[in-house]
């Protein structure tokens, strides 16, 4: 149901409490960021809230960001960025998906950081993303949160630059970077299942 940073939560938890548990996203608490450039100096920071996912008891994780819950603090923007740059009438959605290796299911203590690779998919194509995270784990929630931007280039999941130079056309052909930093805030609820 809930996924994408959820696999990241797994980083602090014990194999047997995996046993009986499910952690879902708190969709209200988890947040996607990301930040456009343009003319090389502007930055305009933009977030995907609305998150749905989890983590099972084999440490499988799945997440999923509907992209129209793209929030760039200004409406046409954010409709422009939906609409000429992701399509997403065509692909609504980013799914993060993938399975913590067990020795990463051992860690006991309350802080912890770690690198987690998932695989991403955005516009149809499915990569690998190495997401450095830190967790905290309180036995009731886990925050997963980026100890470090990661950088996704457009390229990369196969977006056409004609969808950039669309976006750009609305905006005087102003040059917009073809990659941009993205960081995760993630909140998972522990749901027991005994």
């Amino acid at each position: 149901m809930r996924t994408l940073l959820g696999t990241l939560a797994l980083a602090l938890l014990s194999s047997s409490a995996l046993a009986d548990d499910l952690y879902l996203v708190d969709s209200d608490a988890s947040v996607i960021n990301f930040a456009t450039i343009k003319k090389q100096y502007i930055v305009e920071p933009a977030t995907i809230s609305q998150l749905t996912g989890s983590i099972d008891d084999e440490g499988l994780v799945s997440i999923s960001a509907n992209l129209d819950n793209i929030n760039t603090g200004v409406e046409i923007r954010d409709t422009r960025v939906q609409d000429l740059f992701f399509h997403v009438a065509q692909y609504p959605a980013v799914h993060v998906g993938g399975k913590i290796p067990l020795e990463i299911l051992k860690g006991s203590t309350p802080i912890s950081k770690a690198s987690v690779t998932l695989d991403v998919t955005l516009y149809g194509s499915t990569k690998p993303v190495v997401f450095p995270v830190s967790i905290v784990n309180t036995g009731e929630w886990v925050m997963v949160y980026s100890s470090k931007s990661v950088i996704v280039s457009a390229d990369t999941f196969g977006i056409p630059k004609d969808n950039l130079n669309e976006l750009s056309a609305t905006v005087g052909d102003i040059a917009i970077s073809t990659s941009v930093p993205v960081t995760i805030n993630l909140v998972f609820k522990r749901i027991e299942l005994n």
